[in-house]
């Protein structure tokens, strides 16, 4: 009986299990989706240089020089290093040069006088932000959206000390810098002037077109058409081309000072943004608004609906990645035409996918693209992930924190990570971390506990744990009441 026993526990089971193991190409997708913009580049220049088949199209950053050639000097072991560290001596002392040629920068101009201002440690640090934000239009409309430039380790820098900061430098010359486009820029001129016609400012107003051709007759006929089509809406309120009847001359007058404003006021100086200490976006996706009819989503192809006569359109932004292709004229080694057959295809994966990941979060996020800031609902990776059927890694590989990929709207540049919010009965973690801001910094030197935060909070409408109001308060950098 005991020998017996004894076999029984030593008898073997067989267990059949499902082992899921990932191929190398399946690894160098995922780590390829991974990589920023700059990682990628040199990824691209090896496979060039080590593949034959393959060949660089187009560079959006090799203006001057060819750069694959400087690539390929620097990888080269004949490539000294005497001789690089005096070309890269030359290469500086040219550029210092050069800038010294140039002159003045925009940041150094908009910088002097903001050194003059008599405003506080967190107005200061948050305009220095706005300022080398700035591109070489003085706009911030092709770079991050200034609501991004908010440290939220600092509860005293809410949206309103940006709105503060924004029109002081503004104001500052040259008069209409710090705004989203060149058009807006005319507007805020004309309103820090303060000598504008009411009809000038209407027309500045994001109606620009209404002066397309500047002919006193045509314009008068534009202003016609628009106050017809304006009442053509259901309950459309009423505009000042119902009080006012504009004339000849006072269309003159409004086409002549409007000309008289400059639309690129920075023109005068060079952008550089080199000393500021926040990283260069890496923008992977552009989101736009376009006219047309959409029965349906198409996440492959990027296309989201939106109203009834428009949509939203995804692409994928290479930025400063060079474009290849296979070479025409390698038809010798069909080893390395596969390979580069098979870089192509994860290039393509890689831009595919994040179309894709990007679709879906315009999707879930519409009323932010449709409204802007302040408009964000709660969403999480996984919940992307089981949309687009692949793992929430994936997706979490493309909105990290701690990259920097964003996402260009009609609203600026975010960060992809911010689309992706906790929340609390529908509202977004991010909406109630703002009114905590905003709470605090109303109460001023007043050492706020968490309770007494979350009984605030409670009382605006915001029903909320306590122990949820000190995990978001820890999350901005704000220490308790007594600590502080």
């Amino acid at each position: 009986m005991g020998e017996f026993k004894q076999i029984q526990r030593l008898s073997q089971k067989q267990v059949q299990k499902q082992v899921q193991r990932m191929s190398q190409k399946q690894i160098q997708a995922v780590t390829m989706l991974g990589m920023s913009s700059k990682d990628l580049r040199e990824q691209i220049y090896k496979a060039v240089d080590d593949n034959p088949a393959l060949e660089i199209v187009s560079d959006p950053l090799n203006s001057s020089a060819d750069e694959f050639d400087a690539y390929q000097r620097r990888n080269s072991e004949s490539y000294s290093t005497k001789s690089y560290n005096s070309g890269k001596a030359d290469s500086n002392q040219s550029f210092l040069d050069s800038r010294e040629d140039r002159g003045e920068t925009l940041q150094q101009h908009l910088m002097s006088q903001l050194n003059l201002q008599r405003i506080s440690q967190d107005e200061y640090d948050l305009s220095k932000r706005l300022i080398y934000n700035l591109d070489k239009n003085g706009c911030y409309g092709s770079s991050q959206a200034p609501e991004t430039l908010i440290d939220k380790t600092r509860p005293l820098q809410t949206k309103e000390m940006l709105v503060r900061c924004m029109e002081m430098i503004q104001e500052m010359d040259p008069v209409g810098t710090c705004c989203k486009t060149p058009e807006e820029s005319l507007y805020v001129q004309a309103k820090v002037k303060g000598d504008a016609s009411e009809l000038t400012m209407f027309i500045l107003d994001g109606r620009l077109e209404l002066i397309n051709p500047p002919q006193p007759e045509r314009v008068l006929k534009n202003l016609k058409e628009y106050r017809q089509k304006w009442h053509s809406k259901t309950f459309a309120p009423f505009i000042l081309l119902d009080k006012l009847t504009p004339t000849k001359e006072m269309v003159e007058e409004s086409i002549n000072y409007i000309l008289s404003l400059n639309p690129r006021p920075a023109g005068n100086y060079y952008s550089d943004t080199v000393q500021i200490d926040f990283e260069k976006p890496d923008v992977i996706l552009v989101v736009t608004k376009e006219d047309g009819i959409l029965s349906e989503d198409n996440l492959s192809e990027g296309k989201i609906c939106g109203g009834k006569n428009y949509y939203y359109q995804v692409k994928y932004a290479s930025g400063e990645l060079p474009v290849i292709k296979l070479a025409p004229n390698y038809k010798f080694d069909k080893e390395n035409i596969d390979k580069a057959k098979s870089f192509l295809d994860l290039l393509e994966y890689r831009e595919n996918s994040i179309v894709q990941q990007g679709s879906a979060i315009v999707r879930a996020q519409k009323a932010f693209f449709e409204k802007g800031p302040g408009h964000l609902v709660p969403l999480t990776r996984r919940t992307i992930a089981a949309q687009i059927g692949v793992h929430e890694s994936t997706v979490s590989r493309m909105s990290s924190k701690n990259n920097s990929r964003y996402i260009q709207t009609d609203w600026g540049a975010f960060p992809a990570s911010y689309f992706f919010c906790s929340g609390v009965e529908e509202i977004s973690s991010d909406e109630i971390k703002s009114r905590m801001q905003q709470i605090i910094s109303e109460h001023g030197d007043k050492n706020l506990s968490d309770s007494k935060l979350t009984q605030l909070l409670n009382d605006s409408g915001i029903k909320i744990a306590r122990r949820t109001v000190a995990k978001y308060r820890s999350q901005l950098g704000i220490k308790n009441s007594y600590l502080r």
